[in-house]
């Protein structure tokens, strides 16, 4: 099961103490009822209740209590420590992962799996303990009964082993229809963000909005049927738990008396015993889908740490290639029949990138130049390491990239994708110099709309020209030795596309910096060293480019 196998990981001796208390309190409990049934004894005999039966009887609750509440609380940070390193693991796999295995998850599934599921199980953690605990009293009972009258619980412990295994077909039942829920749920997380993420495009098309808005209520619907129909299995539980205590306490009071000579000494204590078993039963059944959810939860998180792990090269060790590895003072970076294919799930290729022969020197300026689809963006992506060609390599000063060495190469490279993210925070600039921030604020035209202090920027609230230039001073605070430019001046207004084709560029090679820029502002193309066109995925060679555009 994955929530023991969530709470057997680290630690061993912290889940066997909590296991210890659990049953304690369990232990406590069956002893308050022995203790109540012998002073009802006592009343019927009309004997008085003696002292040492109260320090008893007071004892065993303070037992019980104790251990009740310690078990809680023991379970609740067991369960928070667990979860938290389960989190943490999950964020560690997400943030190594490769680009193109993280690019076939959905927003949607992540968030789902890594904080729904795990949110659920934290929440609903306390009644499963609750449950925990009713077990072990269940158990208790058990060994009380069988101290009573061996025969009551032979026939009560059959009766039970056989209510227990009906309950378990019906929860088997209701475990693979919560499975389904998931993925529902992950599609309705993944439609609610098409009304985020494109609402300017939906509140200027009527049919596109009223599409979108039926799709997400068909989602809907499909969901709360499955749920509703879970419902109704989990209403079918719990009155099957109910009848089946009402049917035990029928066969104690009605059928054993008539079949076994001296029983009625011990009626009334197996029926107290059978009612204060009802809190438990209850419990223990109201428990069971919550148990399952959380349980189908859980194994929804295991399979994306799976898939996960999939798509992740492994860390190198400390003392290895890696540590050595220091590309910063590189002369020339040559792909050498470097190639990519985009593969569907059946693993065929749908477009394939390649194979490239390309050598870039330090501080040249490229300019990669190519139709919609050509395959520019899956070139920057190759280039910085960022994909991992199907074929060939890439050389540093000759020296192969090789999985070891992949992450000192990445960290030449400063990236303006056109899907760029801006994050609150300089992250790993903690300690940049605010007077050269504030003075690219200034160069950036953003001296107006922006400040910086205690290392973050006052706002993003920006037009998306403004936007790319904030995230231009971050690339330059960085200063890493090869800057990559994904149409950066695509939304730029003329004075800018001037300022980073006439003075930014030219100076970022004064100061031996290397630049990668994707443009189709042929206006600038003589402000490059070179120009590479591409087109379906191959370099066209020069002549032909020059032929094209002789034509």
């Amino acid at each position: 099961m994955h929530v023991l196998r969530l709470l057997s990981t680290g630690s061993f001796d912290t889940f066997r103490r909590g296991f210890l208390i659990t049953c304690i309190a369990g232990l406590g409990n069956a002893v308050l009822i022995s203790l109540i049934n012998t002073g009802a004894e006592l009343a019927v005999m009309r004997r008085p209740v003696e002292l040492h039966l109260i320090v008893m009887y007071v004892l065993a609750f303070a037992i019980f209590y104790t251990a009740d509440r310690m078990s809680l609380r023991e379970a609740n940070r067991l369960l928070q420590s667990r979860l938290a390193e389960l989190r943490s693991r999950l964020l560690d796999k997400i943030r190594n992962s490769e680009l193109r295995s993280l690019e076939q998850f959905s927003r949607g599934e992540i968030y789902a799996t890594v904080v729904q599921e795990t949110n659920h199980l934290s929440q609903s953690f306390p009644l499963l303990v609750s449950a925990a605990q009713s077990l072990c009293l269940l158990a208790f009972c058990l060994a009380y009964v069988a101290i009573l009258s061996g025969v009551s619980f032979l026939i009560v412990a059959g009766v039970t082993a056989v209510g227990l295994l009906m309950f378990w077909i019906k929860r088997r039942q209701l475990s693979r229809a919560m499975a389904s829920v998931h993925e529902e749920e992950a599609k309705m997380l993944d439609s609610l963000g098409h009304f985020c993420e494109g609402f300017q495009e939906i509140r200027l098309n009527a049919d596109k909005n009223d599409g979108l808005q039926a799709a997400f209520v068909g989602i809907v619907e499909k969901l709360e049927d499955r749920l509703v129909a879970i419902g109704r299995s989990w209403a079918a539980l719990l009155l099957f738990s109910n009848a089946f205590l009402y049917f035990l306490v029928g066969v104690v009071v009605f059928v054993l008396p008539a079949f076994f000579s001296g029983y009625t000494d011990v009626i009334y204590k197996l029926v107290a015993v059978a009612i204060f078993c009802a809190g438990p039963v209850l419990g223990v059944t109201s428990a069971a889908p919550l148990f399952d959810k959380a349980n189908v939860g859980l194994g929804h998180v295991y399979a994306l740490e799976k898939r996960l792990d999939a798509g992740t090269i492994a860390e190198p060790a400390a003392g290895t290639e890696a540590d050595t590895a220091d590309f910063h003072a590189f002369r020339e970076i040559a792909l050498d029949q470097l190639a990519f294919n985009y593969r569907n799930e059946t693993g065929a290729s749908l477009f394939r990138a390649g194979p490239w022969d390309l050598k870039i020197a330090r501080g040249e300026i490229v300019f990669l130049l190519g139709g919609n689809g050509s395959g520019k963006s899956t070139a920057l992506k190759l280039i910085t390491g960022l994909y991992q060609p199907d074929s060939g390599c890439i050389r540093v000063d000759g020296v192969e990239v090789t999985p070891k060495t992949l992450q000192a190469y990445r960290e030449l490279f400063t990236c303006i994708f056109t899907d760029f993210h801006l994050f609150e925070r300089l992250y790993g600039l903690e300690h940049v110099d605010a007077e050269q921030a504030v003075s690219l604020l200034r160069y950036m035209g953003l001296e107006e709309k922006v400040t910086f202090a205690d290392g973050k920027f006052s706002t993003q609230d920006l037009s998306t020209g403004q936007r790319k230039r904030l995230a231009m001073v971050v690339a330059l605070l960085e200063q890493r030795e090869i800057y990559v430019f994904d149409e950066w001046a695509a939304d730029q207004d003329v004075s800018f596309r001037e300022v980073f084709y006439k003075v930014l560029l030219p100076a970022l090679k004064r100061t031996g910096k290397t630049v990668i820029a994707v443009t189709h502002d042929d206006r600038y193309w003589h402000c490059a060293d070179r120009c590479i066109t591409l087109d379906v995925g191959a370099i066209v060679p020069p002549d032909a480019f020059a032929t094209a555009e002789a034509v």
